[in-house]
């Protein structure tokens, strides 16, 4: 192909975009499509005329019937446009209408905020393409066609062969606007698809948009950033995981709000864990025994309490696991009271649990008859008598550091009465 054949064939395909942006902004559309078919015509004239310098006539005429340039085929060429353009404009209307009819149900309710593009110059511009480009790759593709099979017929020369390449590169970008064209609204079905499955709520997981336009779970990602980077989500967002799509900026600041909260929550229980696996390298084993097997109750007395829905007896349950958290917390510091525990661990937790699993199958139970009530009673004031127990417990291997407090503070007012700092001594002074 020439280089003016090259010339020509990217002149044309700016030409047609220019003509269906100018048409899509100005809604002329009638124009819009005159303006297509008289440069198509025009191209395809360019190639025909340049053949027919070469003294093929034979061309031309076949040409001009596959093109409707001549006069057999010029009134059925004009009546068939003119239904099109007015099947498009009837289309326009109807759609207009709908709108019309969608914004008066809309009145009276709360206003939304845009969450979404209107779309509808997106669907025209890819219905105008397609057609565009199918006009266009079916038109040139089959002027390409009748001088190739000229050109097998004759002796083919250069000018001929240069008519079959600028025909051939026309149906090359009719291909490409018809492909472009089917895409975009493709896109666009989805988009609408994907406001169908969100309806009234702001986010989505991916799972579910991929189930509702049967793509997997990767092309719906893609798909999605693609129209939040056209801005057809207005507000559009994507969360840290790749897993929901987000289409408000208030719902994607409460999710980063507690996003954030968890993250700090998880590093908070990382250094209480690491805090604990250091203590626990440095407990001797038969200590560390004990603190399992007491953490391990612990969290039975948990259990037990969220299976008993009793305020009352829930109130006693969490104090209980209150005192002895903290008496295991004491342990950790002063392994030196692990043996005071022994018998807490061995008897008085074990049959703790006992009873409040007996205490929450007789809960369970529809009818509540004399000897599940007195043994639900009995059960509570046992659990009273538990609960002062371990107090009590919690308070004696508090014993050696009161009578340090104690010594300490005595030692302290010893040495201020030597120094002459004492209230006594201050009184003295003022008397003096």
């Amino acid at each position: 192909m020439s280089n003016q054949n090259l010339n020509q064939f990217g002149e044309l395909g700016d030409r047609l975009k220019t003509i269906i942006d100018d048409g899509v902004n100005s809604q002329d559309y009638q124009k819009m499509t005159k303006e297509i078919k008289n440069t198509v015509n025009d191209a395809v004239n360019l190639a025909v005329n340049t053949a027919v310098e070469t003294g093929s006539t034979a061309i031309k005429n076949g040409l001009d019937n596959v093109f409707g340039n001549g006069n057999t085929n010029a009134g059925i060429q004009k009546e068939q446009q003119k239904t099109r353009t007015q099947a498009f404009e009837e289309k326009r209307k109807q759609e207009r209408a709908a709108q019309d009819a969608a914004r008066s149900q809309a009145d009276g309710k709360k206003e939304m905020p845009a969450l979404y593009e209107k779309m509808t110059g997106v669907r025209v511009k890819g219905l105008l393409m397609s057609v565009t480009g199918g006009i266009l790759a079916s038109g040139m593709g089959l002027g390409c066609l009748v001088l190739g099979i000229f050109g097998t017929v004759a002796k083919m020369n250069s000018i001929v062969a240069g008519g079959i390449g600028f025909l051939a590169a026309g149906a090359v970008i009719g291909g490409g606007f018809l492909a472009a064209g089917v895409s975009r609204l493709g896109s666009l079905n989805r988009f609408q698809r994907y406001q169908q499955i969100l309806g009234d709520h702001t986010y989505s997981n991916f799972e579910q948009l991929s189930i509702a336009v049967d793509k997997p779970v990767d092309f719906v990602k893609k798909d999605i950033k693609k129209m939040i980077a056209r801005g057809w989500f207005r507000q559009g967002h994507i969360d840290n995981q790749e897993t929901c799509l987000i289409t408000s900026n208030e719902t994607y600041r409460q999710y980063t709000v507690t996003q954030n909260a968890l993250e700090q929550r998880t590093q908070e229980e990382q250094k209480k864990q690491a805090e604990a696996d250091r203590l626990r390298q440095n407990t001797a084993p038969e200590v560390q025994e004990i603190l399992d097997k007491g953490n391990d109750y612990l969290k039975k007395l948990g259990e037990c309490n969220d299976a008993i829905p009793g305020e009352m007896i829930s109130a006693k349950i969490s104090r209980m696991e209150l005192i002895v958290k903290r008496i295991l917390e004491r342990a950790q510091e002063h392994p030196e009271i692990v043996p005071d525990l022994k018998k807490m661990m061995s008897y008085y937790l074990p049959i703790t649990v006992k009873l409040l699993n007996a205490y929450a199958d007789m809960d369970k139970q529809p009818v509540q008859g004399e000897n599940i009530q007195n043994s639900k009673k009995e059960i509570e004031e046992s659990l009273d008598t538990l609960n002062l127990a371990f107090e009590k417990l919690l308070d004696s291997i508090f014993e050696d550091t009161a009578m340090d407090v104690s010594s300490d503070i005595s030692v302290l007012h010893t040495l201020l009465a030597q120094e002459g700092l004492t209230e006594d001594d201050f009184n003295r002074m003022k008397k003096q």
